[in-house]
C-alpha cells in the first residue's frame, strides 16, 4: 500500500536548500517538532530576557533556522548509517552495539566469545573507515 508523499524544502543558514520527500505522517511530526521548538524558544526568551538600561539583550533565532538545522542533522545521520552499512558484518554489529546500544567492548567480547582486543581493534578500524567515507 503506497502512502501519499509530499515534498518539503528548507533553506539553511548558509543559503543551501534541502529537499525532502516524506510521507504525510512524517511531515506532520516534523511540523509538531517545529511548533514545540518555537514554543520553547518563546518561553526561554520571556524567562531569560535581561534589561540593561532599558534595552533588551536577546538574540533572536528564527524557528526556520532551528528546523533547518534539524533537517541537516537528519541528513548527517542518514549519511552516517549508510556509511555504517558498508562495514563488514562484525564491525557493523560492534559499532551498533557499542555506540548505539551502549555496550562496553568487554560486554561485546563476552557475548561474541572473542577477545577484548579483537573488539577494540575492530572498533578503531571501523572508526577509521567511517572517517574516510564521511570526509570524501
Amino acid at each position: 500500500m503506497d502512502k501519499p508523499l509530499t515534498t518539503i524544502i528548507y533553506k539553511l543558514a548558509d543559503g543551501k536548500r534541502i529537499c525532502l520527500v516524506v510521507t504525510m505522517e512524517v511531515k506532520s511530526l516534523l511540523e509538531q517538532a517545529d511548533r514545540k521548538i518555537r514554543s520553547q524558544r518563546r518561553k526561554e526568551r520571556r524567562r531569560h530576557t535581561e534589561y540593561i538600561d532599558g534595552l533588551t539583550d536577546t538574540t533572536m533565532v528564527l524557528p526556520q533556522e532551528d528546523f533547518a538545522n534539524l533537517i541537516s542533522r537528519i541528513d548527517s545521520y542518514k549519511r552516517l548509517h549508510a556509511a555504517i552499512e558498508t562495514l563488514s558484518d562484525a564491525r557493523r554489529r560492534r559499532v551498533y552495539l557499542h555506540y548505539f546500544g551502549g555496550f562496553t567492548c568487554r560486554k561485546i567480547a563476552e557475548s561474541e566469545k572473542v577477545s577484548f582486543e579483537a573488539v577494540s581493534k575492530s572498533l578503531v578500524q571501523a572508526r577509521k573507515a567511517l572517517c574516510e567515507l564521511l570526509t570524501r
